[in-house]
This record gives C-alpha cells, structure tokens and sequence, in this order.
C-alpha cells in the first residue's frame, strides 16, 4: 500500500491598489503591529495617514513586508540593511522592465 500526501498551498490575490488597514497587513503577514510601526519608521513601507490608527497600506506593501521578514530570518538583516536591499531590489525591477522594453522595440 502506497502512502500519499499532498501539500495544498492557499493564498491572497492582492491588488497594488488595494487598501489595507495596519491590523489587515498585520494578519496578512502574520507579523505584530509594533514590527510594521518598526518598517515604517525605516522607510521600508510608507502608509498614507497621518497617523498609524488610520493608516493605509497599497497591496505592495505585503510583499515588502514579508520579504523584510524573510531577509531578516535567514540572512541576520537589521532593518536599515533591508531598506538597502528592497531598494536594490525595486532598482533592479525597474531596470529589467526598462531592458525588455528595449527588447520590444528593437
């Protein structure tokens, strides 16, 4: 007899419009309030809202957030090097978009 198991993967289609409240990002991320707090005042996510109690956050900013998280599990990140990183990151983004326009065209 043959036993099988199977892996079911579930997730959320977020649109980069999409408007989420600081506790909905929290859930989203499985992170604390005082984590997100911490990302904002890096520059790593920027809310709209003065303040944090009416604060929004676009889809992007889950990304963003689970990624800070990420390099700072497995690689020992502080947070100032994560901005670094996103940043870099967005850079390189922009610049492989820039590049297969380029393609298109020619």
């Amino acid at each position: 007899m043959v036993n099988r198991t199977t892996d079911i993967l579930s997730g959320d289609i977020i649109e980069n419009e999409s408007s989420l409240s600081l506790r909905q990002l929290c859930d989203a991320c499985s992170v604390h309030a005082e984590y997100i707090i911490d990302l904002v005042n890096e520059g790593i996510i920027e809310p709209s809202g003065v303040q944090n109690t009416h604060w929004c956050f676009n889809g992007m900013s889950i990304r963003r957030v689970r990624t800070a998280r990420r390099l700072q599990r497995d690689l020992g990140i502080n947070l100032a090097g994560i901005a670094m990183v996103l940043d870099l990151m967005d850079e390189m983004e922009r610049m492989r978009s820039r590049l297969s326009l380029m393609g298109d065209r020619y």
